[in-house]
């Protein structure tokens, strides 16, 4: 709690991984309070987030998580993944991917955004992604023990580039918007899907080896 304090006084993202839902079932409106009180991003699987806010819809799920905290990663298992959360209107960039039917219909209109903190919108709009498992998944899973961590870690690297580069290029026109994130929406997706593919590779949670140093799957100007 004191870390917290400190995070929160100094605006540093404070992440919360919810760990399973047997603890979230216990105290639900707790967590809900926790969260909204302390914490900006969240991660959690489908499960977690029914446990938090009442619905078996990953997608439906992020949403209304988006009431307490400011960015939400929730994994689907086969599904792959979703993420949700806030842009400026003013900021707002449309995808150039098919838009996707849902239970919010072509919810992933906006994904090529950045994501910004609620408080720090004038006009805040919802902003959403959904990636399905990257090259449909391992032909086999021994364990998925640390593919959920594998993704947060991903987005929690995207958060701390934003940081790094805003250190060292501090006049980038990057900055001009007050991102939380180096990358768009659809990006992080895509950088976190490949990471828990790799961990659910492998039969360790911990990577034994890195991402090749040019990813196909993300689009050229990535690497400009």
């Amino acid at each position: 709690m004191q870390a917290i304090e400190y995070a929160n006084k100094h605006q540093v993202p404070v992440v919360l991984t919810l760990g399973t839902r047997f603890m979230i079932d216990e105290k639900p409106q707790w967590w809900r309070d926790f969260i909204k009180k302390h914490v900006q991003v969240l991660a959690m699987n489908e499960e977690e987030a029914e446990a938090l806010v009442g619905t078996k819809d990953p997608l439906l799920a992020a949403e209304k998580a988006l009431e307490i905290a400011d960015l939400v990663l929730c994994t689907a298992g086969p599904q792959g993944l979703y993420m949700a959360g806030y842009t400026d209107k003013e900021f707002k960039r449309k995808t150039q991917y098919p838009l996707l039917p849902g239970s919010i219909p072509e919810f992933n209109q906006y994904e090529f955004s950045r994501p910004l903190l609620k408080q720090n919108c004038k006009t805040p709009i919802k902003i959403y992604s959904h990636i399905a498992p990257y090259m449909g998944g391992p032909d086999e899973i021994k364990n998925t023990n640390g593919a959920g961590d594998g993704a947060l870690a991903a987005v929690i690297h995207d958060i701390t580039a934003n940081v790094f580069h805003k250190l060292n290029v501090p006049e980038s026109s990057k900055h001009s918007i007050p991102a939380i994130s180096y990358s768009s929406l659809a990006q992080i997706c895509k950088y976190a899907n490949r990471v828990s593919f790799e961990v659910l590779s492998q039969s360790s949670p911990r990577l034994s080896k890195g991402l090749p140093d040019r990813e196909d799957s993300l689009e050229s100007a990535y690497w400009h």
